[in-house]
């Protein structure tokens, strides 16, 4: 595939393929969770689909001093954390980052569960949804998360992602679905034609107009 192939027209339409994917994989108790802000635009097809609840669980990468792009692993609420390398930091730099990117989720994470409670995932499936992945940390950390609180199955599905991170969460979680895993992946951002930032207040408004199309 060229490496400036697109293949969806926006997150909402890529949240529709995937819909069609898990429809047949997903339990009658499956909660639905989004892993990042843009990912959020694709949950909410696949939780409209499956007519499940729909979440935040917000997980923060570990980026590299002062090297932003360069991703050593991810955070997620409580103690969940994945580091696929540590580069050469040594164990006080690293700490250092992890708790940065800890810092950065406790903010996120009180404006967006700020009226909403975050959902009991506790002997239910969990569906780990993000808009795309490269390296596989986010998705990791989630599934380890999930693990700790005890969900009954751990299914992550996202539009694309790269074949060498597709492997890394196949071992994570019970399974894995993903309609277009790429050697060569680039940015996931190239693979779709309308990429635009999601802030917080427009994941909220996802989150409450899903609970509350739930309760009609």
């Amino acid at each position: 595939m060229p490496a400036e192939t697109v293949l969806f027209p926006d997150r909402r339409e890529a949240g529709k393929e995937l819909a069609e994917l898990v429809a047949s994989e997903a339990e009658p108790d499956t909660v639905v969770l989004a892993l990042s802000h843009g990912g959020i635009e694709v949950a909410a097809e696949v939780a409209r689909e499956l007519k499940a609840p729909l979440d935040m669980l917000v997980v923060r990468k570990i980026r590299y001093p002062g090297t932003p792009r360069r991703v050593l692993g991810a955070v997620a609420p409580g103690y969940a954390i994945y580091v696929h390398t540590r580069a050469d930091l040594s164990s006080h730099d690293l700490y250092v980052a992890a708790s940065k990117a800890r810092e950065e989720l406790a903010h996120v994470d009180s404006r967006i569960h700020r009226r909403l409670t975050q959902v009991d995932v506790t002997g239910r499936e969990v569906m780990l949804v993000d808009d795309g992945i490269t390296t596989g940390a986010r998705m990791i950390t989630a599934a380890r998360w999930a693990r700790t609180q005890r969900a009954r199955r751990i299914v992550a599905a996202v539009p694309v992602s790269s074949a060498d991170a597709a492997e890394d969460v196949r071992r994570a979680v019970d399974l894995f679905v993903c309609p277009h895993e790429l050697d060569a992946l680039g940015a996931v951002s190239i693979r779709y034609a309308v990429f635009d930032p999601v802030d917080d207040d427009e994941a909220v408004a996802l989150l409450e107009h899903a609970t509350l199309s739930a309760a009609v």
